[in-house]
């Protein structure tokens, strides 16, 4: 059996074993839970906090995750939506790949991982660079960035790939952005012309970071994150005022708190 039928075989036997576990209702981390998801991952670095009044109390829709949610929609334009085998062929096929929004599933330990990069590119059924876009008024590439770029990376990794090769590209752009049509082409371009090789690369509206992949480091981010999941450790707040100001459940938070 070729490479890819058989990634393919154990994709499907995850995507199964979710299924079922929620139709059964038998997850084994906290919330209920039977997954690990990039996105929460993330969200832990920002504020744990957060993700778990989230899950207590429900998603609050706001302004910035409306936009958020438009402007990834807008990346998607121009793309062609295929099946998961056709997926998986073209990956190990001889031309380049641009997978967008391919939802990722693997097994870590006795834990099920699921992400959803916004692209990753592949050559020779290698990945070389995971695009991961944010919307923002600063130009900043936070911790919680890098912590789910390396996600995907472990993921990818996880789920059989070589990530040797492996960079990551951060791409910070302004908020006001998300309507360039031309942003995606600007990003692979700046990319490309610099090579697979750590950089900052400022381009129209946007500043991109390329790294390479650090699988320990990106372990060592997913552990201490699994310990909360696990419910081995109760949810630590963030230390910074200004994102608490901002947040949508600071009330819920100080009733628990108080």
């Amino acid at each position: 059996m070729s490479i890819w039928k058989q990634q393919l075989k154990k994709y499907n036997s995850l995507l199964e074993q979710i299924v079922q576990r929620k139709e059964k209702n038998e997850g084994e981390l906290r919330f209920n839970r039977c997954t690990i998801r990039a996105s929460d991952v993330a969200g832990q670095y920002y504020c744990e906090k957060k993700i778990e009044m989230e899950y207590l109390y429900g998603e609050v829709e706001t302004e910035t995750k409306n936009q958020g949610t438009e402007a990834h929609e807008n990346l998607l334009e121009g793309s062609e939506a295929v099946d998961q085998e056709d997926i998986w062929k073209a990956i190990y096929g001889k031309k380049p790949v641009l997978a967008l929004e391919w939802l990722l599933l693997a097994e870590y330990k006795d834990i099920i991982l699921i992400g959803q990069p916004d692209s990753v590119l592949f050559e020779n059924g290698f990945p070389l660079v995971v695009f991961e876009y944010k919307f923002s008024r600063s130009k900043r590439a936070y911790p919680s960035y890098h912590v789910q770029a390396g996600f995907y990376g472990l993921l990818l990794k996880s789920i059989g790939f070589d990530t040797g090769k492996l960079f990551y590209a951060i791409v910070v752009a302004d908020r006001r952005a998300r309507n360039d049509p031309s942003l995606k082409e600007n990003v692979f371009e700046a990319v490309m012309k610099n090579g697979l090789k750590r950089a900052i690369l400022p381009i129209e509206n946007a500043v991109v970071y390329l790294n390479k992949f650090d699988e320990q480091e990106a372990i060592s981010s997913l552990e201490w994150a699994i310990q909360f999941w696990k419910g081995q450790r109760e949810a630590i707040s963030t230390t910074n005022p200004n994102k608490c100001r901002i947040c949508e459940y600071q009330e819920e938070c100080k009733r628990l708190i108080f």
